[in-house]
């Protein structure tokens, strides 16, 4: 399989090239966990994936708990099936810890620190209680819980890893936490394999074709334990070479020719931060690009596969205003990026254009 092969596969078995017509949330878990820290991007990555979906749509399916927005992967914030949950942040959260052991130490937190907050926020989230970070930060203040540099980050995060908290609905603009328990009962779910093994099954099931090392970084375990997990999961693989690497991905359908359509997708989207090998995708992308020093990652387009341009958008009352903001060299006509506007729009709810 070439390149452009794997690309197309990728954008088919992420279902970019072809919108899923099932329910948002089996989308969900399908991709088993969407990078959601930019809570905007999020919604359009899940929007992108699903026929007919708006922006209001997956704030409703949080609403009504279908998908659940919490700490999961790497201790970043994530949309989770309601089925994933637990068993996911069973097996990510000792992970986080150990990798977390050395900054807790510089703010003195440890074991003790975090199960004081976790008291505290079951007590006053308790019967269906919603409260924004800010209130939350008050509360453990007023407590004399230093919640200073980055310490707040800190109890929010390993509050959903370890199963307390989890965010709630959206209050105006401002997010909430809730109790884990309170909002989503217990959900049985039987594993078929280990946990890393049936993770690394599911992340080659949506992200395939890929390595061990793109497994490594997307998850946040060991190289060596993901290798395990890939040769645990036998027979349930299939493997083949490109270059000086060897790519691997559950059987079923891939795809030949490359995906001609432009599609605009939110910087933090799976197909992009997936893998820790990005150059197939990104390698006409000028230095720096990809890398700001603020973190936060441009909005990207794709033509055939690959980065070609970024952009950006305003919302204004009557409509969204879109620039975009091509790489050198690179040309892409005008009729597909007003396509790719249109259905960003619809998305939205409001007419979509590029402007100058």
């Amino acid at each position: 399989m070439n390149p452009s092969a794997m690309l197309a596969t990728r954008l088919e078995r992420q279902f970019l090239s072809s919108p899923s017509n099932e329910a948002p949330a089996s989308v969900v878990a399908h991709i088993c966990a969407m990078q959601a820290q930019d809570f905007a991007g999020a919604k359009w990555s899940l929007g992108m994936r699903c026929k007919n979906l708006t922006d209001d749509g997956v704030e409703k399916l949080i609403e009504k708990r279908e998908i659940i927005r919490i700490s999961n992967l790497r201790g970043t914030l994530h949309f989770v099936h309601p089925q994933d949950v637990r068993w996911m942040a069973t097996l990510v959260a000792p992970r986080v810890k150990i990798q977390g052991g050395s900054q807790w130490k510089k703010l003195g937190l440890d074991a003790d620190s975090f199960s004081k907050v976790y008291k505290i926020f079951r007590e006053v989230l308790k019967n269906g209680e919603a409260l924004s970070r800010n209130e939350l930060k008050t509360i453990l203040d007023k407590k004399r819980i230093d919640t200073s540099d980055h310490r707040m980050n800190q109890f929010l995060t390993m509050g959903g890893l370890e199963q307390v908290i989890c965010c709630g609905p959206r209050r105006g603009k401002e997010f909430t936490y809730v109790l884990l328990d309170e909002w989503l009962p217990q959900i049985p779910y039987q594993l078929t394999h280990e946990p890393l093994t049936e993770l690394a099954i599911r992340y080659l099931k949506s992200r395939g074709p890929a390595t061990p090392e793109d497994f490594s970084w997307w998850c946040g375990f060991p190289i060596t334990a993901c290798r395990r997990a890939f040769e645990e999961a036998g027979t349930v693989f299939e493997s083949f070479s490109s270059g000086e690497k060897t790519y691997y991905l559950t059987h079923g359908e891939t795809r030949v020719r490359p995906d001609t359509k432009v599609r605009l997708l939110s910087g933090f989207d799976e197909y992009h931060i997936s893998y820790a090998d990005r150059s197939m995708v990104a390698d006409d992308v000028p230095a720096g690009v990809l890398s700001p020093p603020n973190g936060i990652l441009p909005n990207l387009v794709i033509s055939k596969g690959k980065i070609v341009g970024t952009w950006r958008r305003e919302i204004r009352k009557n409509g969204v205003e879109m620039v975009y903001i091509p790489f050198e060299g690179i040309s892409i006509g005008e009729e597909l990026l007003a396509t790719a506007a249109k259905l960003y729009g619809k998305f939205m709810g409001l007419p979509a254009a590029w402007v100058s």
